[in-house]
C-alpha cells in the first residue's frame, strides 16, 4: 500500500503588498499560503485554499473544494503584486478573521 500526503503546502510565502492594507507584516508585506488537504477519514471534507494574512489572526480567504484545484492555481497567478486588498475582494475573497476554516 502506497500512502500519500493528506496535506500539501504549495505556496507559504510573504509577498509585497500595496499602501491601501489595515496591517501588515514587516516590510509592508501580507503572508500568502496556499494548501490543500485530501482527507484519510470518512466524513471529513477536502478542500483547497488560499490564505492572505494581514496580521497573525485576519486576512483573506479563497477556499473551494479540492476538485476546484486548477481554478485555485489559475486564480493565484491572477493575484498582482505588490498584492491589492481589493484586487483580492475582487477576484471573489473573503475577509475570515481568528479562525479561517
Amino acid at each position: 500500500m502506497i500512502k500519500k500526503p493528506r496535506d500539501f503546502v504549495h505556496v507559504d510565502e510573504f509577498w509585497n503588498a500595496d499602501d491601501h492594507w489595515p496591517s501588515y507584516f514587516l516590510g509592508n508585506t501580507v503572508w500568502v499560503y496556499y494548501d490543500e488537504y485530501n482527507p484519510g477519514l470518512i466524513g471529513d471534507e477536502d478542500y483547497c485554499r488560499i490564505l492572505v494574512h494581514t496580521s497573525e489572526n485576519s486576512g483573506l480567504i479563497y477556499k473551494r473544494p479540492l476538485s476546484d484545484k486548477p481554478e485555485l492555481d489559475a486564480l493565484l497567478q491572477e493575484i498582482e503584486r505588490p498584492v491589492s486588498e481589493q484586487q483580492l475582494v475582487n477576484l471573489g475573497f473573503r475577509w475570515w478573521q481568528g479562525r479561517y476554516d
